[in-house]
């Protein structure tokens, strides 16, 4: 969490937060609205998609159905009232790919750092196309320096927008799951820790070693019977302890936590459970650093929106 002094030196250096954010993705899209001077919860909204309307993918267009998702969000999105201010828009995790680089350093140049960081990112996907977003951030290492960096395709982001900008909202911003869950975290107090993110249809996953990042995740999860969570649990298990082994060998350091979010409406306390009874580290869920007046099952959904606005 930042000092007073952080906060204050961001406070005129950092553009101000849009009040809103939209999370999407293949079984639910999900809304907040914050009062612009308290920052406090005015708004929030959770609605249940069917399969068929969105289908999250990083190389094609997502919105399968855009008439029957406009009929379904319309009347949500107008109690934000939030036309001339522009939302956050959260991505699915299967629509973008993130990574976490070192560099012994970078130059000062925005345009010279963006050609090192695609050069990077090319080298993981060497079939990536130039008609790409690339959204960098540096994260503090003590060592050199440290990038997070998000991918997505043009034809994607531009979907999303068009969609929005017919209910008159514009996306100001945009943004994936874990990074808005890892400003929920103190990284100083906990210092080595996975934060997990379960979506029906993905995991995301970011490790955090001595406060600082050092690997990013992602998988998607097939569903053989959605009513039999045995199968997808012994997945989940068998891909956060290979995880922690190898971030073990690698830095040296023993992750002392992983914190979970289960974004599954209506399935997420049962699956927690059974995740913390398998996993052979202590299991907290994210949603507990939430000190806010909502059901639990809504803390579990809203927390990407609130940590990215909070």
């Amino acid at each position: 969490m930042n000092s007073f002094l952080d906060r204050f030196k961001n406070f005129f250096t950092e553009q101000p937060l849009p009040s809103s954010a939209i999370q999407v993705t293949s079984s639910y899209i999900s809304g907040i609205h914050l009062s612009s001077k308290e920052r406090r919860l005015k708004h929030h909204f959770v609605l249940p998609l069917p399969e068929e309307i969105i289908q999250p993918s990083f190389d094609s267009p997502n919105i399968k159905d855009a008439h029957q998702l406009m009929k379904n969000i319309t009347d949500r999105v107008e109690k934000f009232n939030i036309y001339s201010h522009g939302v956050t828009l959260v991505l699915p995790e299967l629509s973008q790919r993130t990574f976490v680089f070192s560099f012994d350093s970078l130059p000062k140049a925005l345009r010279e750092r963006e050609q090192i960081i695609r050069f990077r990112i090319k080298k993981q996907m060497p079939l990536l196309s130039d008609d790409v977003r690339i959204s960098s951030d540096m994260i503090q290492a003590k060592d050199g320096k440290k990038v997070l960096s998000s991918v997505a395709q043009v034809s994607v982001i531009d979907d999303y927008e068009r969609f929005f900008s017919q209910m008159r909202v514009r996306i100001r911003t945009v943004g994936i799951p874990v990074l808005g869950l890892s400003n929920l975290i103190d990284w100083k107090k906990e210092k080595d820790f996975l934060l997990v993110n379960i979506e029906k249809d993905s995991f995301g996953l970011l490790a955090v070693t001595n406060s600082e990042a050092s690997l990013y995740r992602q998988k998607p999860l097939i569903n053989l019977n959605e009513d039999d969570l045995t199968v997808r649990v012994r997945n989940i298990v068998q891909e956060i302890e290979n995880t922690v082994h190898f971030i073990e060998d690698k830095e040296k350091r023993s992750i002392a936590a992983v914190w979970i979010r289960m974004a599954e409406p209506g399935s997420g306390e049962e699956m927690f459970s059974r995740l913390e009874t398998k996993l052979s580290f202590p299991v907290r869920s994210i949603h507990s650093l939430l000190g806010i007046k909502l059901r639990d099952e809504e803390k579990r959904i809203l927390s990407p929106l609130l940590g990215q606005l909070l």
